[in-house]
């Protein structure tokens, strides 16, 4: 008579799994629920990024004005709307892989305890010299029963081992699908909080615009007005200063020239553009350098210093090249919307250095290591900016510091990135 373990266990064991097959069937539906959601928010989000990109370019009025910060207000509800949609589906998904991992756990479990039986049943059957068990059996055909018995408990080991294999393989398949959704997780909380943070600042702004012009189109105009006329005197002022540094540039110690050698820092856009006379993976609304805009007398006819990104409120900054915050700053504390508004410089290992500025919040601080493509910020329109953008500068590392500069035209010392003219690099040569 064949001696196998007892298959009560067994049978608790699937009596569990068919529970919890039912608990993992019914949290499937709520996810796939959680992801219809998600696509619909996600298709309105899209909607709002076309409409907010359509009307970038518009003329500067109140009315204007106001309603691309509506946009914004409502494009970020959208965003929030859509991480709690996200983590309510995570967390979801976390608990049918917790299910699944005490499911196969349990199998496992008995799969192993069934092996270690049946290895010490064939262990004493082996053990057993074999005329002595010709001779225990009356019959020859008892004694070939015992030897396909030896045979069949064989088999059996084999075909648990194949299984315990399988279900070990699933388990680890499990436990590490579910430490990515303990990340995702993560992200999805900190991008909830940072939307949460961004919806706050673009109702502040809303508040400040509709104070300052008292909701009055001609107050807002001469408002704008005064702004330029400002930023065009400390623009000069900066110049001036930046004119009588000294710097000389060694290319040797620079990075070639060549696509690559940092990312884009704004999302790419959804096909490549023909800008700047070069291909570009994210819309330029300015280039560098001799620009159109820098010929009809802006910067003093010494050009664009950077490259400026469409980027809506909110838009996520990334780190064009892993290494060190050298400094954030906010040119606004000092002297509003006259110049980078919030700003931060990174230094990097290949002699580059990059600027973000026009920021809206800023996740990074100084002495902080950053890798390449990290989250560094979020865009916006703080300091002298027409509109949401990103405005990105490469210097040679050597060239730029971090300078106080009083400003006669603000009356205060306005602290922020300084180079000499021809420490600033084209940065769509390296992008």
């Amino acid at each position: 008579m064949l001696l196998y373990p007892s298959l009560g266990q067994a049978d608790s064991v699937s009596s569990t799994v068919a529970v919890d097959q039912q608990q993992i069937s019914d949290l499937q539906k709520q996810i796939d629920e959680k992801n219809q959601e998600i696509k619909k928010l996600e298709e309105i989000a899209k909607t709002y990024r076309d409409t907010i990109a359509a009307t970038a370019e518009q003329a500067q009025t109140l009315r204007g004005d106001l309603a691309k910060i509506n946009s914004a207000i409502a494009k970020l509800q959208n965003e929030i709307r859509l991480n709690q949609q996200k983590i309510q589906k995570t967390n979801l998904e976390i608990q049918r892989l917790k299910l699944q991992i005490d499911d196969t756990t349990e199998e496992v479990n008995a799969k192993r305890s069934q092996l270690a039986v049946l290895i010490v049943k064939l262990d004493a059957l082996e053990n057993e010299p074999p005329l002595q068990v010709l001779l225990k059996n009356e019959r020859l055909s008892d004694y070939f029963g015992y030897i396909e018995m030896v045979k069949s408990i064989e088999t059996s080991i084999y075909a648990s081992m194949t299984e315990l294999r399988t279900l070990t393989r699933e388990l680890a398949a499990h436990q590490s699908q579910s430490e990515s959704k303990a990340k995702e997780l993560k992200q999805y909380a900190g991008a909830l909080g940072d939307a949460q943070k961004l919806q706050v600042i673009e109702k502040q702004e809303k508040n400040r615009v509709l104070t300052e012009t008292q909701s009055q189109e001609k107050k807002y105009q001469e408002l704008l007005a005064d702004t330029k006329r400002r930023q065009k005197a400390l623009e000069d002022e900066i110049l001036s200063y930046e004119a009588a540094l000294h710097f000389t540039l060694d290319p040797s110690l620079l990075p070639t020239p060549s696509e690559g050698v940092l990312r884009w820092p704004v999302p790419a856009a959804s096909s490549t553009l023909f800008q700047c006379d070069r291909t570009v993976m994210a819309f330029v609304t300015q280039c560098f350098g001799n620009t159109a805009f820098a010929k009809a007398g802006a910067y003093s006819g010494k050009g664009h210093n950077g490259v400026d990104f469409r980027a809506s409120a909110g838009t996520e900054i990334y780190a064009a090249e892993s290494g060190t915050v050298r400094a954030v700053g906010d040119t606004d504390a000092a002297c509003r919307r006259v110049s980078y508004g919030k700003w931060v410089l990174i230094d990097h290992p290949n002699n580059l250095s990059t600027l973000y500025a026009h920021l809206s919040l800023i996740k990074i601080n100084p002495g902080q290591s950053v890798a390449r493509g990290e989250l560094i910020a979020y865009s916006g329109k703080t300091g002298y900016a027409t509109g949401p953008h990103l405005h990105f500068s490469v210097f040679a590392r050597n060239a730029v510091e971090i300078g106080q500069l009083k400003s006669k035209i603000c009356g205060t010392i306005m602290t922020l990135p300084l180079s000499p003219l021809n420490g600033y690099l084209n940065p769509l040569d390296y992008l």
